[in-house]
This record gives structure tokens, sequence and C-alpha cells, in this order.
């Protein structure tokens, strides 16, 4: 058994370096323009020095509003293309004619450069989602409004982009007028209903931190020649890891749906998951723990230094004025409908929430779900409603 553990694991290694490895800006534009679609890459630099990269794919309609779409924990840009054409949220949103920006936060496979700091010092993962709103989002929508002739825009986000945003709205509540509308799929801020395995991992705060700190190893999931993310790709192209193997250990985390779009399965393997800081795990597991959506926990003494408080301060939702639109599911176990609901509590203008039909939708079928492409057409169809209404008052 040994060796032939020994046997598939130098194959795999050995076929992941015959494949080669495509830079990340060509990994980018590779998503779009192969579908046809005009594309461009930019770079963005936040105010701390993490530069990030934003994908356009230029609108074709002057009187629509950007729409900047943002991915979730260990997620990047292109599962927002990865589903194709007449499938994908960003090409739906761009033959309807919007200018669509898809973004890549700190740390994710095509964003790790910075302007002092390398991906392998300690210092440069030392973020949560909190960096990602305070600095990340900000930094992008400021970048689209000085490249495009609008004041607001349209923001969707999924989990982990959601968290940011109510980051970013409560702590810089100036941001909320630079938003027409707000989607929030599953949007991972309370999570302490949460019953996935993958979250009562992350709960287990010392462990997780400690095997970081032996291992110095402070980035989870990330990719390169020898990750196991990598390997677990180049096995399912080869077809040394069967299809029914991957599904079952992604629905360990998630719950059994059998509903993934298996057609693009593989492409879904080669860029997910993208990485992220095992700090933004250390914080979900904080605040599974406290039952809360507060700031990072640094410890009583780190806490009484950075916040006058032993204890870290919740976020202020009463901030959050933009206009927000929530979506959730009942088989959702990362961010069940108890959470969303308690999220809606909190905040001041939930406009609507949808909750999906299907009992079995579970947190990643917003983005791989064969029927995903409903969802979306509903959210860009409420931007045409918003926009007839705008004219008419005008």
């Amino acid at each position: 058994m040994a060796r032939a553990i020994l046997l598939v694991t130098l194959a795999l290694t050995s076929t992941s370096l015959v494949v080669g490895v495509k830079k990340p800006g060509e990994v980018l534009r590779h998503s779009i323009a192969r579908h046809g679609y005009p594309v461009e890459l930019h770079k963005v630099t936040t105010s701390d020095g993490y530069i990030l990269s934003l994908v356009r794919i230029p609108g074709r309609s002057a009187d629509k509003k950007p729409v900047l779409i943002l991915h979730g924990l260990l997620s990047s840009s292109i599962d927002w293309t990865v589903q194709g054409p007449d499938r994908s949220l960003a090409f739906i949103a761009a033959d309807e004619g919007h200018d669509v920006w898809l973004g890549n936060v700190r740390g994710n496979t095509f964003s790790k450069e910075h302007e002092k700091l390398s991906s392998k010092e300690r210092e440069y993962w030392r973020f949560s989602f909190h960096e990602i709103g305070l600095y990340d989002l900000p930094a992008m929508v400021d970048y689209i409004r000085g490249n495009t002739s609008t004041d607001a825009i349209h923001y969707v986000a999924h989990s982990q982009g959601g968290a940011a945003f109510l980051v970013m709205a409560s702590m810089r509540p100036a941001y909320n007028a630079r938003f027409a509308s707000v989607h929030l799929m599953a949007p991972a801020a309370y999570i302490h209903h949460a019953t996935s395995p993958a979250v009562e991992f992350a709960a287990r705060i010392d462990e997780l931190e400690l095997f970081a700190k032996l291992t110095r190893s402070y980035e989870i999931g990330g990719r390169g020649a020898g990750s196991s993310a990598d390997l677990v790709y180049t096995g399912h192209k080869t077809g040394l890891v069967p299809t029914s193997l991957v599904l079952t250990n992604i629905w360990y985390l998630v719950g059994v749906h059998d509903s993934i779009n298996r057609t693009v399965l593989g492409e879904i393997l080669a860029n997910t998951p993208a990485g992220c800081s095992v700090y933004q795990l250390l914080h979900y597991g904080q605040n599974y723990r406290a039952k809360a959506f507060q700031q990072y926990d640094h410890g009583a003494a780190g806490n009484i230094q950075r916040y006058a408080s032993r204890v870290p301060p919740e976020y202020p939702l009463h901030n959050v004025t933009a206009p927000v639109v929530l979506y959730y599911s009942e088989g959702d176990n990362f961010v069940p409908p108890a959470d969303v609901e308690e999220l809606a509590d909190q905040l001041p203008n939930v406009v609507h929430k949808h909750q999906i039909g299907a009992r079995k939708w579970n947190h990643i079928d917003f983005l791989y779900h064969v029927a995903a492409h409903r969802l979306y057409r509903t959210i860009v169809a409420s931007w045409r409603d918003q926009t007839v209404e705008e004219q008419n008052v005008e």
C-alpha cells in the first residue's frame, strides 16, 4: 500500500511539472478572452502596500452602472467566469451592457504582490477579512470610480466578500453612498449556527495558530508545484483521482447536493482553492466561538492596546446604510438562515431577503450550481428595473 501511494504521488508530481505553469495574468486573461469577450487587467495598490488584480470586461452601455463582483474565502475572480457564457455572473452582466469588474483580494493566487513585503514573509500574511474590507475593497471602489464616469456602482459578493463589504461600510461609512445596490450571497458575518466541519476546524484556534508558527506556513490552500491543491487538480486531470472522490470530499464540507456543473469541475479545480491567510481562518474561528461579528481578537493585552477594551468591539452595522439584498439558503451549513436573519436585524437598509427555494442548496451552489445562472439573471434584472426607475424620476 505504501509503495502504491508513493508511486501515485510521484506520478502526480511529475505530471504537474510536465503540464507547466501559466503566469497569473495569463490565466486571468484567458479565463475571459477564450469566450470571445474583451478583457483588461488592472493593478490596484492599497494604502498598506498590497497590489491587487482587477479584471475588467468593458461595458457597452454608458447609461448602465459598473458592477464590482468579489469572491469569497479561498476563491478568486475566475469563479465568476468558470461556467462560461450564459451561465456565469460576469458574462450575464456583460451581455446586459454593464462594465464588469472582478476583484481579487490580497493573498490569493492573483494578488500576491506587495510594495515591500514578500509572500514568503510572515508579515505579509498578517491580515484577515478585516483588512480586506478596510483597505482592499475601498481601493477597488476608488479605482473603478476613477476610471469610469459614475458616482455609484453595483456590488455583488459571495461569503467573505459580503463580510468585507460590511467591514468597509460600517468602519468607513462614507463609502455607503458609492453603491447603487449591494447583493450579498451567503454573507459570512455571523456564523455561529454553522455546522460545517470546516468551521469547526477554524474554531480550533490555539491548535491552528500553533501549527502555523511551528511550520512557518501562514498560507492555507495556496497553489504551486507540489501543493496539495495542484496535486488534486493534476490527479483529476489524468484520471488518477476520480470525480466521485473529489465530490465526496467537497460534500463532506458543504453538505451533499449533487448540483455542481460537472462539465467544468476540472476548470474549478485548476484555480480553486486560490489560497488565503491562516489569520482569515482564525478570525472566523474567533467569531464562531464568540457568536458575534467582531474585530480580530489579539488577546486581552493586545485588545486593550488596540481597542481600549479587553474584548474586541463588534462592527457598527448600524452605519451600513447602502441598500442591501441578502441571499441565503436552508442547506447552507456555513452561513445558515438563522445567521443571515441575525445580520438582517442589525442592518438598517435591507431592501429584500431572498431565500433560495431548493432545500439542499449549499454554500458553493451560489457559484457552481448548474442552475445558478437563474439567480444571476434575477440580480441583473433588478439593475435594469432600477435604471428604468431612475430615468422615470429624471
